[in-house]
């Protein structure tokens, strides 16, 4: 669990990237996001002699992205950008300000018994889903059963007495999950995992309400079928352009501050932007190949407002290519590649060089290694070793990653390796990993727990890898996995964290870490009080009259 000797700081407002230190770039931007400077624009957008705006007093908030084209089941997919995290609660939350676990769906934090091994829980009184219904132990006993039936990070909550059976289909119900009344449940472990409360805070753990998920079927997350018992309810979806949520009035932690959320489908970056300026919009991603063009845009230069997820991006290799097999491939593409350069440039800054997968901003980081090994001239020698000539490759990346994958081109031309870039939509992007046809691809990968086991873990875990166009399967780094999770004391864990980060990265070469990225956006003038930790949490937001 993340210690409370290192707490993270607020975030980094107006900060340009060239004056972004070491330690503000690990420790800030991890808080709420103060309002951005004024560019002469009504709160809710228009031009402010728009008297039609000036008359609204409504709180809606209008929120610009790429459609992920994606299921809004938490369970089923993780290309979130925010709706299913405003619309569905976990147990527990993370603050993103001290990054200790609270309680969000229960009174308090759960007792635990002397072995280590059995939570005790007791939820909130009458809390309400939307359609009205009052959340029960049997709705948490369901969520999580179901979450290992649909195999969502599984290697998690196997933990969980019974979680393996319910994994591999030979048992419907968790054994480890007891029902008490309808408050209170308890879950018993099979063995002593430390982050299994930061594992509950993990979106994908969100409670669903059992009787309706079960009657929308395979239509769950589609449209307007998916509830739950967050600030804000889907309204309307049409898939393609647009989303709506609404303030739902019977929160338990309280009515929102905003009356309404409105989510437009925009799925280019630049076109993103020109809609933020012209008011259309009130808040807007973007990526940092556009940086150096919107800072020295006069209408928004000011705006720009940057937070450092934990998140690390790399170049993500199908280890069942053929020409992927020999390690010493995979070592001379990861040493061809100037990360420094990189980051200076294509990333404008916004970024730092990776010196192995799990950021500093995680437990189990290790603070004394170098940035990884820049060496074209070895990388040359490793595949004349292996006797890889001519090798060539296909990189399908989305248009999002399309800047940082055609210079890791360069870096691979420049040893003699081919690579054909193509950006494919999202929504193939998403289906061709899943069903490991991905060779080369770009992936920024985010925890919401800030521990660096469950962040590599998450994607590198045998069980995962094998999910995602990986397929790295390495007994030794499952080894080490498990252990630093069964650790009791934060040296032990941060150990085995350190062997399993060394052993995919420096030894197996099993991915190509290449960046730990700081992400900007714009927001209007009036909002205040998005908090962001790995995705977007619109419930402490209000808008100025």
């Amino acid at each position: 669990m993340p210690s409370s000797k290192t707490p993270r700081t607020a975030v980094l407002s107006r900060v340009l990237p060239e004056q972004i230190t070491r330690r503000s770039f690990l420790r800030g931007a991890l808080g709420t996001a103060v309002a951005a400077a004024s560019v002469g624009l009504a709160a809710c957008g228009g031009s402010s002699d728009d008297s039609s705006a000036s008359s609204d007093t409504s709180a809606v908030l209008r929120v610009g992205v790429e459609n992920p084209k994606s299921s809004f089941d938490t369970q089923t997919t993780s290309n979130t950008w925010g709706a299913s995290e405003n619309v569905c609660d976990t147990l527990v939350t993370l603050n993103t300000k001290t990054l200790e676990v609270e309680p969000l769906l229960v009174t308090e934090l759960p007792t635990v018994s002397d072995d280590g091994l059995t939570y005790s829980f007791e939820l909130k009184d009458g809390i309400k889903f939307h359609d009205g219904s009052t959340m029960t132990s049997e709705d948490v006993q369901y969520s999580l059963t179901r979450l290992l039936a649909q195999k969502a990070e599984a290697d998690s909550f196997v933990y969980i007495e019974g979680g393996q059976e319910v994994l591999d289909g030979t048992a419907t119900e968790l054994s480890g999950f007891t029902v008490v009344d309808d408050t209170h449940f308890t879950i018993k472990l099979r063995q002593v995992y430390s982050s299994f409360l930061n594992m509950l805070c993990q979106f994908y753990a969100s409670i669903y309400p059992k009787a309706a998920c079960e009657a929308a079927g395979s239509d769950w997350g589609t449209g307007t079928n998916f509830i739950g018992s967050g600030p804000f309810y889907i309204e309307s979806n049409d898939d393609s352009t647009e989303v709506v949520l609404k303030a739902f009035e019977d929160y338990h932690q309280g009515k929102p501050g905003l009356d309404e959320i409105d989510v437009l489908y925009i799925d280019d970056a630049n076109t993103r932007m020109m809609n933020y300026k012209n008011g259309d919009i009130d808040l807007c991603f973007f990526s940092t190949s556009l940086l150096e063009q919107y800072k020295a845009d006069d209408d928004v230069k000011d705006q720009i407002v940057y937070y450092t997820p934990a998140a690390t991006q790399f170049v993500n290799l199908n280890l069942n290519e053929p020409q992927l097999q020999d390690a010493r491939v995979r070592q001379a593409l990861s040493l061809a590649i100037n990360r420094q350069e990189l980051c200076d440039t294509i990333l404008s800054g916004a970024a730092l060089p990776c010196t192995g997968f799990i950021p500093p901003s995680e437990t189990g980081s290790d603070d004394g290694a170098d940035v990884l090994e820049y060496n074209p001239d070895k990388a040359k020698e490793l595949l004349a070793e292996a006797g890889a000539t001519n090798l060539s490759f296909t990189a399908q990346v989305r248009s999002q990653d399309q800047a940082v994958m055609v210079a890791i081109q360069s870096y691979w031309s420049a040893i003699g390796v081919n690579c054909d870039v193509q950006t494919i939509d999202a929504g193939l992007w998403r289906d061709s990993r899943s069903n490991g046809s991905l060779v080369i691809t770009t992936v920024t990968w985010s925890t919401l727990s800030f521990v660096g086991i469950e962040h590599m873990g998450s994607y590198f875990y045998s069980t995962n890898a094998s999910q995602r166009s990986s397929f790295y399967n390495s007994p030794e780094f499952d080894g080490y996995v498990d252990a630093a999770r069964a650790a009791t004391d934060e040296a032990t864990a941060k150990e085995n964290t350190i062997k399993a980060d060394n052993l995919l990265v420096r030894t197996d070469y099993g991915t190509i870490p290449v960046d730990w990225p700081q992400n900007p956006y714009v927001l209007r003038q009036g909002f205040d009080g998005l908090d962001i930790l790995v995705d977007f949490h619109y419930k402490g937001m209000t808008k100025s009259a």
